[in-house]
């Protein structure tokens, strides 16, 4: 029992010490012997636990969503209008993601979905969620894990169903927003401050302006199909 207390407690010292280490470095300059050093342990130790310096960064790096999925829990459970949740969903991602683009970036974009999962549920086995917070470890591996751009659709098809768009519409959308997101971020990676906020102005401009297209579109679409129906 001392050993396995002990193994869990170099765990956890590894993870904080590595979110530590993300608060002011990128994910691509830490190094394992300087995490394990900082961690008082040594760097084979690490492996015992992680199965390599991505997965412990991976994990370390949940953290960062702590913040940002309650958000965007709490605007859904108050929102009834599926456009405005659909756009203030994105504009607390471009909050969040724009502050830390290489984290994110990692996180979204950089992984294979079960890899992301196994770090979720090894972060919150080691951290599990406070009382105060009402979502479940099961709500966090469905909101993150998995195809970004399914995810996206996911909200999309409901505005389908009401026929604010039309489904090859709410598929393309999914595409092309996600996509701009993860290129913005990509090339917000080692850019400074000013820089990411110009950046998270444009990315939100054009998701704004994609949905508006479609939505514009399945207007004019409806007015046609009026107009041609009077006119038989």
């Amino acid at each position: 029992m001392s050993t396995y207390k002990n193994g869990l407690q170099t765990k956890k010292q590894l993870i904080e010490h590595t979110y530590r280490a993300l608060l002011s470095n990128r994910v691509s300059e830490l190094k394992i012997r300087d995490l394990a050093k900082q961690s008082g342990c040594a760097p084979s130790s690490v492996y015992q636990h992680f199965s390599s310096l991505n997965n412990l960064v991976t994990v370390a790096s949940i953290k960062f969503l702590d913040e940002y999925t309650l958000a965007y829990s709490k605007m859904l459970n108050e929102s009834t209008d599926i456009i405005e949740s659909y756009l203030n969903g994105w504009e607390l991602f471009c909050k969040f993601a724009f502050k830390r683009p290489d984290v994110f970036h990692h996180l979204f974009w950089g992984l294979n979905a079960s890899d992301l999962e196994d770090a979720i549920t090894q972060y919150y086995d080691i951290f599990p969620l406070n009382p105060p917070k009402i979502y479940s470890i099961q709500y966090y591996l469905t909101f993150l894990t998995g195809d970004v751009a399914e995810r996206d659709f996911m909200l999309l098809r409901t505005m389908a169903s009401q026929g604010l768009i039309s489904v090859e519409d709410a598929h393309c959308i999914s595409i092309l927003t996600t996509s701009v997101a993860r290129n913005f971020l990509a090339d917000c990676r080692n850019t400074d401050e000013a820089n990411r906020e110009k950046s998270k102005a444009r990315c939100m401009e054009l998701i704004r302006h994609t949905l508006k297209m479609a939505l514009n579109s399945c207007r004019f679409q409806d007015k046609s199909h009026d107009r041609k129906k009077f006119s038989d």
